[in-house]
């Protein structure tokens, strides 16, 4: 089953920053919230259909059913994310953690499958929703920077160097939907 077609709130695209840098996720500049895991763009990857790219790479974390039943009924991805914590994670974090309460160990192999998994769920996003793909276009040759500090895989890293696999991600695809359009 195909996710609904939904026509996102999105007025357009944004202009590009005079730097050519695009920062989201802490620091949204105006226009960018579509490029974000969380934002509310449902797809179906498998048979399965997942509120956001966020709630899909969570449950990408374990096959037990249970798990990705409560990932998917996540009201939020942030929440959704708080449910995938590692249990070793700070009690802070893992408070909430799935994996913590229930005592099963996320499958062994995450570090190793993370970006593939993550890659597949922002293409199913932007192959599935024509409106956020041409957003995405429009960002042209901008750089995407996932501005976290405190990821410094996903996004910048407390100190701005770390490795912006989010961003990195979606320049791939902006690329491939470039060429495919040709």
């Amino acid at each position: 089953m195909r996710p609904a077609k939904v026509v996102h709130t999105i007025t357009g695209p944004a202009a590009i920053p005079d730097d050519n840098r695009i920062l989201y996720f802490q620091r949204d500049r105006a226009g960018f919230s579509f490029l974000s895991h969380y934002y509310a763009a449902s797809i179906e990857i498998d048979g399965e259909t997942w509120p956001t790219v966020e709630h899909f790479y969570q449950a990408q974390k374990s096959p037990d059913p249970e798990y990705r039943a409560a990932i998917r009924a996540a009201v939020h991805p942030s929440l959704a994310k708080q449910l995938a914590a590692a249990p070793e994670a700070p009690s802070k974090v893992s408070k909430r953690s799935w994996f913590k309460i229930s005592g099963v160990r996320p499958r062994a192999d995450w570090d190793t499958v993370k970006v593939e998994v993550m890659r597949r769920g922002d293409i199913a996003k932007f192959r599935q929703h024509a409106d956020l793909a041409a957003l995405l276009l429009a960002t042209r040759t901008a750089v995407l920077i996932e501005d976290s500090r405190l990821d410094s895989f996903w996004g910048t890293g407390e100190n701005g160097t770390g490795l912006n696999w989010a961003g990195r991600i979606l320049m791939e695809i902006r690329e491939s939907l470039s060429i495919s359009r040709g």
